[in-house]
């Protein structure tokens, strides 16, 4: 008799590293572990990982990676994104993860676009409209209808890139995506799509509306309500966001510029209703992994 799958997808993201082992398919998670590595940091403000936290995310990674030796798994995947792909030593921090024994790749923006979108696809049937993924350093955006992606983009507009510049002034942000958006007419949004949002601050967000409202997290709502969380959020304050159910202090602190972003992309993009989805990129590269 054949062992059980279990197939391992590790992501080194910009404010997270996510180790998720999946077994026969998206939605049987057998085990999920997360550290809050803040590897993009340095990013921002120097153009290449900070030492300590390349340090703390290489500590993790080992762990992980006995983790995996244990777990003998079906197939494994050991994806860096953003932050990696802008550092000027986003090499060297690879081989150091691959030195471990860790498989680790850097994903193309436009491949973690589709990655993602693919992901929501799984769990939303039939869906149509923009898949909207936001991490630390980056934003990827995403055509999808009919099952399929079609159009993927990707802007460096991660909550962390965003906080700098929105302390440059009042209305850069949505300067900065509007001209980024110029060149993607596939973004607008017809008022019968929905814009799908993946990404820890989404999801954060998600919760403190759904704990405002009393509704579910994932439920759809309108435009209209997303863009009022821009001033709810400010109001509320990292301190008290943080002591809401599923909100963790780094994340309380990012809300405030994950709710100006949306309501710029909602501005930009036309959207009238939004989602949440609880599935994207590590989602996304499962099935990736099974159709091949």
């Amino acid at each position: 008799m054949s062992a059980a799958p279990r197939h391992v997808i590790v992501d080194i993201g910009s404010n997270t590293i996510r180790l998720e082992v999946f077994g026969a398919g998206v939605g049987d998670v057998l085990y999920n572990d997360k550290l809050a590595a803040g590897l993009g940091r340095g990013v921002v403000a120097q153009g290449k990982l900070d030492k300590r936290a390349m340090d703390a995310a290489l500590r993790e990674l080992r762990r992980y990676a006995a983790l995996i030796r244990l777990i003998r798994p079906t197939s494994v995947q050991v994806v860096a994104t953003a932050a990696v792909r802008d550092a000027a030593n986003g090499e060297q921090f690879l081989a150091a993860v691959r030195a471990l024994g860790l498989p680790a790749r850097l994903l193309s923006g436009e491949d973690e676009a589709r990655a993602s979108a693919i992901g929501v696809i799984a769990t939303h049937g039939g869906a149509q409209g923009l898949v909207a993924d936001l991490g630390g350093g980056s934003l990827e955006l995403a055509r999808i209808g009919d099952d399929r992606v079609a159009q993927c983009t990707s802007f460096r507009l991660g909550v962390l890139p965003v906080a700098a510049i929105r302390a440059g002034g009042r209305g850069l942000l949505r300067a900065a995506l509007k001209e980024r958006l110029r060149d993607h007419p596939w973004a607008q949004m017809a008022p019968d799509e929905t814009l799908y949002l993946v990404g820890g601050s989404w999801r954060a967000l998600g919760k403190f509306e759904a704990a405002r409202s009393g509704q579910n997290f994932t439920d759809p709502f309108l435009a209209a309500e997303a863009r009022a969380l821009k001033a709810a959020v400010r109001e509320y304050g990292p301190r008290r966001l943080a002591a809401l159910p599923g909100i963790s202090s780094a994340r309380a602190g990012q809300l405030d510029h994950a709710a100006a972003l949306l309501a710029a992309l909602i501005g930009e993009t036309g959207a009238q209703t939004v989602q949440i989805s609880t599935t994207g990129l590590r989602e996304g590269l499962l099935l990736q992994q099974l159709s091949t």
